[in-house]
């Protein structure tokens, strides 16, 4: 577990920052050429991404004390930017305006856990969960979707469907990491760190997974 902690998770860490920079870059190749709203509401979202990333590494390196601040702010956004995707995706009047809701549900329950439960300086766990139970209901839906008017004969050629993969099993890894963080950052910094790493892996995977599907989006 020592070497894992010394050796292994900082090398961890230093990936999962900069493999946001991989769906980022090739969003910038594609970006002029496409219109659709689908691709640039994922690129905001991986956008969004690299700015949370990047504030994160800059409070470090400026010596702050706690800047799980930033979550608060950024994790609204992100999820806005991924609902958005799915509202342009869907057709139903009630889906679109489901999703509005679902939008405006996040960023409230995310203002009420900063200001008035966890506080601002916690992980905010809460809105995470209701962000990502929203989220997998959006994929889910997809999939209804897909399954009841099969449209495409390769479902590998469908960037929806891969997005919406995607998600599913980044969230069903995260999810837990996540919920159990401010309980493990009471007991030491290293159970903390456990669950970060697992949550770094994930985003590797991730942000590699975005960049497949945003070549497809521009294919």
């Amino acid at each position: 577990m020592e070497f894992f902690l010394k050796q292994v998770y900082p090398w961890l860490s230093e990936v999962s920052l900069y493999s946001v920079l991989v769906p980022f870059v090739t969003g910038l190749i594609f970006f002029k050429k496409l219109k659709s709203p689908q691709f640039r509401y994922l690129f905001l979202f991986v956008s969004i991404w690299l700015v949370s990333e990047a504030t994160g590494e800059i409070t470090v390196l400026l010596g702050t004390n706690n800047n799980l601040w930033s979550i608060h702010v950024f994790n609204p956004l992100q999820f806005s930017a991924i609902a958005l995707v799915f509202y342009y995706t869907f057709e139903s009047r009630l889906s679109k305006r489901l999703i509005v809701l679902a939008i405006a549900f996040v960023v409230i329950v995310t203002l009420n856990e900063a200001f008035m439960l966890d506080g601002i300086e916690q992980m905010n766990s809460v809105s995470k969960i209701f962000s990502n139970t929203l989220l997998i209901a959006m994929t889910l839906a997809y999939f209804y979707k897909v399954a009841n008017k099969p449209k495409t004969l390769y479902l590998d050629q469908d960037p929806i469907f891969l997005l919406s993969a995607s998600l599913l099993i980044y969230i069903a890894g995260t999810s837990m990491s996540w919920a159990l963080f401010n309980d493990a950052l009471e007991v030491s910094y290293d159970a903390a760190r456990i669950c970060l790493s697992i949550v770094f892996v994930l985003n590797v995977l991730f942000n590699s997974w975005q960049a497949f599907i945003l070549r497809k989006m521009a294919a």
